[in-house]
């Protein structure tokens, strides 16, 4: 496995979380949460990708708890697929199923207080989802 910088994106219909690994692959940081804005998120995010040195895209795909795609799935698809045509940049779809559950405790424990925790935790989402990437691929 040749390591490389991701970013990540936790996307949903109002707001897009994202975060980004380090060019080594050992830790992901939440980055920021956007609002989604259709065309204009689409250029900003490829503009950011370049800017950070981005080399692959991680979209959550989103999951009901038997694993079927919801009903939100084909949106994050198709947002997925014309971010990697504009940037050029491999895509990985990943499951994000509980990734929000994980970010909001994880913020918790960190003492972010919940009016806080709500406006970060879609950027933490992206990093959680991003964080089991990297040690599914450093794990074989």
């Amino acid at each position: 496995m040749v390591p490389m910088r991701w970013m990540a994106l936790d996307h949903g219909t109002k707001n897009i979380g994202i975060a980004f690994s380090d060019e080594l692959e050992i830790l992901a940081t939440p980055f920021a949460v956007w609002p989604s804005q259709g065309d204009a998120t689409l250029a900003r995010l490829a503009r950011l990708a370049r800017e950070e040195g981005v080399q692959a895209l991680l979209v959550g795909l989103p999951r009901h708890k038997d694993g079927a795609e919801s009903a939100t799935a084909p949106l994050a698809r198709s947002f997925g697929e014309a971010l990697a045509a504009l940037t050029g940049l491999p895509l990985v779809f990943w499951d994000e199923r509980l990734t929000s559950v994980e970010a909001d405790r994880l913020l918790a424990a960190r003492g972010v207080k919940a009016k806080d925790r709500k406006a970060r935790l879609d950027a933490a989402a992206a990093a959680v989802m991003l964080q089991d990437l990297i040690e599914t691929r450093r794990s074989g």
